[in-house]
């Protein structure tokens, strides 16, 4: 990692990416500055500038920011159809002449099986299913040129990520039996940006399980999340590098002093403990099974893991449930010198106490060098929350409506979107002096 805060670097390496991972440019490491906030009960830095309530109890955001509503559930999209609720996972992409291109997921049905069938069944991995993601093509101004479905037939998909080669892995939230429908589900599903809607297939070599979310390193490897409190932490080995359809291998990480559980057996913040990887035989089992073929092969339980970002000394991801208080963890895996070697896992932040960061849950990082997490907790409001290098937190934005999901950065850095994920669905585009929230 860079002990320096590189903006040009981070701005030009995410634009040239076409919305891809992006870097990590921070003072020290992001490691630190988590366990400077407190990790496991130790004294939190002071909290950044206060949010203004929003008149209209959408969107509370600091002094001199602004946000606006760029797409809404039940509205009319361009090919006619009304757009789907539950917003969930979002990646943002730089279009072929400028344009800001959103991919959204939406978890629908939140409560299997009250789902209609996909309105344009040609084009559905399941006609029995509606769920799927949208594109939203948007102007500097961040008007909709156009608004599209851009992957159907699938259920509960919730988050995913941004591949290197500039493309969404959106991921299903289910598996195993009672999740079936006209088809098996609980699969990754690899979906172009620029591509109108089309009928789309699983990549079943990834696994079947209570997908979350996706992020690629350098060697082209795809890690995955599994939200399920009894879930394991995945990588991918493609076959082919970035062509993740023609198969490849799917393991799950396990310790090599034996630990099997990351909140029973606690951790000590900051300490690496070396980790090795057990191959899964069967990445696509008859029931929600995968998981367990890897604990008996020694993988561990990582509590309900969510969110995951790549960053160049390693990759962040969140544990929502993790933690003695059971309000989340934040780790950090350093990956070994080749794709195939092992690696280390550090624990970088357990939340303790209700309030300042709680339920962490999808995560990125900002073009400046800050973490941004997006809370799924039990606070009546739901916040987006940074995290500079210095190591305080600071709030984005605030509502009382529904949990935050999906932030994603537009590739010139200047818009933050966001997903207010129900009651209706919303995305939402933030501008405003980033600088000033810096604490």
């Amino acid at each position: 990692m860079t002990n320096t805060l590189n903006r040009r670097g981070f701005l030009g390496a995410v634009a040239g990416a076409a919305g891809a991972t992006g870097a990590l440019a921070m003072s020290g490491t992001l490691a630190a500055t988590l366990l400077s906030l407190g990790a496991c009960g130790g004294p939190r830095q002071t909290l950044g500038p206060g949010l203004t309530p929003d008149p209209n109890g959408i969107c509370d955001l600091p002094k001199g920011f602004s946000y606006k509503i760029i797409s809404q559930a039940g509205e009319v999209m361009s090919g006619g159809l009304e757009v789907p609720g539950y917003h969930d996972g979002m990646g943002a992409f730089k279009g072929p002449n400028g344009e800001t291109i959103l991919v959204r997921n939406h978890e629908t049905p939140l409560f299997f099986p009250k789902d209609p069938p996909s309105p344009v069944p040609d084009m559905a991995y399941d006609p029995a299913s509606s769920g799927g993601t949208t594109t939203i093509w948007l102007d500097d101004a961040l008007n909709v040129i156009k608004h599209h479905l851009s992957l159907t037939g699938t259920i509960r998909n919730c988050a995913g990520g941004i591949t290197p080669w500039g493309t969404w892995v959106s991921c299903e939230e289910a598996g195993g039996s009672g999740w079936e429908m006209g088809k098996r589900h609980g699969y990754a599903f690899e979906v172009n940006p620029l591509d109108p809607l089309k009928k789309i297939e699983p990549i079943k070599a990834m696994g079947r399980f209570n997908h979350e979310a996706i992020a690629v390193d350098g060697n082209g490897t795809v890690y995955e999340t599994e939200d399920d409190m009894n879930g394991c932490f995945y990588r991918y080995i493609p076959r082919v590098g970035g062509r993740l359809a023609e198969g490849g291998t799917l393991q799950a990480l396990k310790f090599t002093d034996g630990r099997l559980h990351t909140t029973d057996e606690p951790m000590q913040p900051g300490q690496p403990y070396a980790c090795d990887w057990v191959t899964i035989d069967e990445p696509d089992p008859e029931d929600n099974t995968l998981r367990r073929e890897a604990q008996s092969k020694g993988a561990a339980i990582f509590v309900r893991g969510e969110g995951i970002v790549t960053a160049p000394d390693g990759l962040y991801f969140t544990c929502t449930q993790g933690g003695a208080a059971g309000i989340g963890q934040v780790f950090k895996y350093i990956p070994g010198d080749s794709a195939d070697a092992g690696g280390q896992v550090m624990l970088v932040f357990e939340a303790t106490t209700p309030g300042a960061l709680e339920k962490p849950d999808n995560i990125v990082i900002s073009p400046w060098g800050d973490l941004i997490i997006c809370e799924d907790c039990d606070l009546t409001s739901q916040r987006l929350v940074g995290l500079t290098p210095e190591g305080k937190l600071y709030h984005i934005a605030a509502t009382d409506i529904s949990e935050w999901a999906g932030a994603c950065f537009s590739p010139d850095g200047k818009t933050l979107f966001a997903n207010i994920q129900k009651d209706p669905g919303r995305t939402v585009a933030i501008r405003g002096p980033w600088e000033s929230l810096r604490v």
